[in-house]
């Protein structure tokens, strides 16, 4: 069974970077930061490990998401009781942040950029916690934010997660899985994958069962049946003709 750990990949590294750019900036330096990036290419294992390292707060927006709800999820997350209105919700939050220093995480940031309240409470709390202010969405994101100066000027570092490239795929290999494999088997897994850190890991897990099933330590390209699908088992095989 394949190992499981954060693999320095350049996505985690250039999120890593980001983080640690966002935590360590100057005083009055703007906080914000924007995660943002296609299905499919390690954007949530990255961005797990990086809220768990940084004792982050996570909270998740909805359609249905309003500046109350958002303001009620967050402190709950930071253990805060119930306050009468938004204006001591607020208050509450950027004191607990503040004094804790923790990072606050706002997943599905699509459901908010385009409606202006959200948008505020999410400024306010990044001015006057002085703590980062982390927005995660899929692609695309980023054009909606560029339209709302009051986010735009605030966001210091923009973190686009790109496809998987054949020394991320490398990467995977040696730090996930138990047997060794051939860099011409890694580079056909690779071009199989589109770029899909997923695929990326589903298609290695694969290679490693058939050569552990084998009694193989390593596994090349001439080990790997022509015709099988990395992701899916053995492709379907045409009946053999009636003698």
């Amino acid at each position: 069974m394949m190992r499981t750990k954060i693999v320095p990949v350049s996505n985690v590294a250039r999120l890593s970077a980001a983080s640690e750019a966002l935590l360590d900036r100057a005083a009055g330096m703007p906080g914000m930061g924007l995660i943002h990036g296609d299905t499919g290419l390690g954007k949530t294992t990255a961005v797990t490990w990086l809220i768990t390292r940084n004792n982050g707060v996570y909270v998740r927006a909805l359609s249905t998401t309003t500046p109350s709800s958002l303001l009620r999820t967050i402190a709950r997350e930071l253990d805060l009781d119930p306050r009468p209105s938004n204006v001591e919700t607020v208050e509450a939050i950027v004191q607990r942040l503040a004094e804790t220093g923790r990072p606050l995480f706002v997943d599905e940031a699509d459901y908010l950029v385009n409606r202006a309240a959200l948008v505020e409470t999410l400024r306010d709390i990044h001015d006057l916690a002085t703590v980062p202010v982390v927005l995660i969405g899929m692609a695309g994101i980023q054009r909606k934010i560029k339209a709302r100066q009051q986010l735009t000027g605030r966001i210091a570092q923009w973190v686009e997660f790109q496809p998987a490239t054949r020394e991320d795929v490398r990467l995977l290999a040696q730090h996930l899985a138990e047997v060794e494999i051939d860099d011409a088997l890694l580079g056909a897994l690779h071009e199989a994958t589109h770029g899909s850190m997923r695929l990326a890991v589903v298609g290695l897990s694969h290679i490693e069962a058939r050569a552990k099933a084998k009694g193989q330590k390593r596994i090349g390209l001439a080990d790997w049946p022509a015709g099988t699908n990395f992701f899916f088992g053995d492709a379907p095989r045409r009946p053999a003709k009636a003698a």
